[in-house]
């Protein structure tokens, strides 16, 4: 079983799932991020950013120095479907509140890192998409192509290469993994409010929004915008220089529209994996978010 939660509420301690002790009610905030949780990680699956691997964490809703991710079995975001598939950890160290937790996912180190770094942060995801690997391979800027991918600012998305940071620790195995605190903050560095995502050299890409709804946005249109570039510069005869990007009058306008619209984009992802038999959820199903939207 993963960690416990905290009932700050009753000053009891809560299991991690809304169902497993009918005595101590689950609070109403928490029960609705798990929920979330667990549609984000069948969502990130049917979008194909994560397989057997890749990861999304919360920062906790009532002990805003921890945060939750799953754990290690069943792992496979596909396979996520209850809140006793959930481990919690402290954002100072990532590790895991109940020492008794079982095993995590070696890459945590990513979220406690940017959910130190962003205060303002409440969830992290962690992608090897396959459509944005290759960008991290070469010298090819990517800058937005289109207006759903305004979040990303004009300027070229900041890469991490790992073998630059090692030389700095007293040992490490080049697996390219973040799994040490040192390798999570030199991933964090790379972030910034303006610059939402990071690419991973040989690895995939970190991204982190204020809510489940907009990291979702921001990996999913992510992968979308790699895909467009990657036409565009085929089009154009592998000369990417050739390609139309959005102007930064144009990425700071789409900016504000893409945060008005995600949750449009959410409703119809969240209800493609509820009536899927792949993605179970056995803690009911998120409410729905508040209605956005352009104002005209």
């Amino acid at each position: 079983m993963g960690s416990t939660l905290q009932d700050t509420q009753a000053g009891a301690e809560v299991s991690p799932s809304t169902n497993l002790n009918p005595q101590v009610s689950t609070p109403a905030s928490l029960r609705q991020q798990l929920r979330l949780l667990i549609r984000a990680n069948h969502i990130l699956h049917q979008n194909g950013l994560v397989d057997a691997f890749g990861h999304i964490s919360i920062r906790h809703p009532i002990h805003q120095d921890q945060y939750i991710t799953a754990a290690y079995d069943p792992g496979a975001p596909a396979l996520v479907s209850s809140a006793r598939d959930f481990i919690t950890y402290h954002i100072s160290d990532s590790s895991p509140v109940d020492a008794n937790a079982p095993q995590g996912y070696s890459e945590r180190y990513i979220h406690g890192e940017v959910l130190k770094r962003f205060p303002h942060a409440n969830c992290i995801i962690h992608s090897h998409s396959e459509v944005v690997i290759p960008f991290t391979l070469g010298n090819i800027d990517v800058k937005p192509v289109f207006h759903m991918a305004g979040f990303m600012s004009s300027s070229p998305l900041p890469i991490f290469d790992i073998s630059h940071t090692y030389a700095n620790l007293p040992s490490y195995q080049p697996d390219m993994l973040i799994k040490t605190q040192p390798l999570g903050a030199a991933l964090a560095e790379k972030l910034s409010d303006e610059q939402p995502v990071v690419l991973q050299h040989k690895h995939g890409f970190t991204t982190f929004g204020e809510s489940v709804e907009e990291a979702i946005y921001k990996a999913i249109y992510t992968q979308a915008n790699c895909r467009l570039l990657k036409d565009a510069i085929d089009l154009a005869g592998g000369e990417a220089g050739d390609v139309a990007y959005l102007t930064g009058e144009e990425a700071e306008a789409c900016k504000v529209m893409n945060r008005r619209c995600q949750d449009k984009s959410f409703r119809l992802w969240l209800r493609e994996v509820q009536v899927n038999p792949l993605y179970a959820n056995d803690e009911g199903e998120p409410e729905k978010g508040e209605v956005a939207g352009m104002k005209m």
